[in-house]
């Protein structure tokens, strides 16, 4: 009767376990960048007049060349479109995910976790230009605490399909508020009709919140812990 009441005590000890683990360990996430799909319009939240939103939350920089909309979306209505029709330029966007997103700071729980950098992008660059992304950490300050470098990915492109785009991002340092992504792209002389015009859609950033176990994760535990206590004692006696 005893080893029956062990057999029965078990799994529901375990169950109640694996419970308070899967609480313990389900991290909230967030996107780590605002309008990411390009959807929403500049607004008036967005400088009066500063043509270089050409997104809400999104700068193009003033160059020849600027980051414009575009209706060819991979979701949605619309996406970014960088493109240097005359060659020799660059075109530009980025985003400081505060003072740009107006997203929320980073906190103590996203220090030492690795986010993850994914977006689908189509198009071409000819045969003398690139296009490449880069990711930054940045302090209240505005100071660079870490960068991925210059990532590029023309390689990765097709003229008539979106491909997805991923980048494990490097550990978050301590100091950190605030996230920063620039995408450009940089063209020499065009020596052929190739098209020379990239598209970029549906920017996510995951930001990993460290694992807190919630109140009644702590209750499951302790009420498991108590299950086996008391049936020790049974057994024992």
């Amino acid at each position: 009767m005893k080893n029956l009441k062990m057999n029965l005590v078990a799994p529901l000890l375990f169950a109640t376990l694996a419970v308070g683990l899967v609480n313990a360990a389900g991290a909230a996430t967030s996107n780590g960048f605002a309008n990411g799909g390009f959807e929403t319009a500049n607004s008036a939240a967005n400088p009066p007049g500063d043509a270089t939103y050409f997104a809400q939350g999104w700068l193009a920089a003033p160059t020849g060349n600027p980051a414009m909309w575009s209706t060819d979306a991979h979701s949605g209505s619309h996406s970014a479109l960088l493109t240097n029709p005359n060659g020799f330029g660059g075109s530009t966007l980025f985003q400081n995910s505060m003072d740009h997103g107006g997203l929320l700071a980073l906190d103590a729980a996203n220090i030492g976790t690795s986010p993850s950098l994914s977006f689908w992008a189509k198009g071409d660059v000819s045969e003398t230009g690139n296009v490449l992304f880069a990711l930054r950490y940045l302090s209240a300050d505005g100071s660079i605490l870490g960068t991925s470098g210059n990532q590029f990915f023309q390689n990765s492109l097709s003229t008539s399909n979106w491909s997805q785009i991923t980048y494990q991002g490097g550990v978050i340092p301590a100091g950190t508020v605030a996230l920063f992504l620039e995408m450009n792209t940089a063209v020499g002389p065009l020596l052929s009709n190739r098209q020379n015009a990239v598209l970029i859609d549906d920017i996510n950033l995951s930001v990993i919140a460290a694992a807190v176990p919630e109140p009644q994760t702590y209750a499951l535990m302790l009420a498991g812990l108590g299950i086996l206590g008391a049936a020790a004692r049974r057994r024992r006696a």
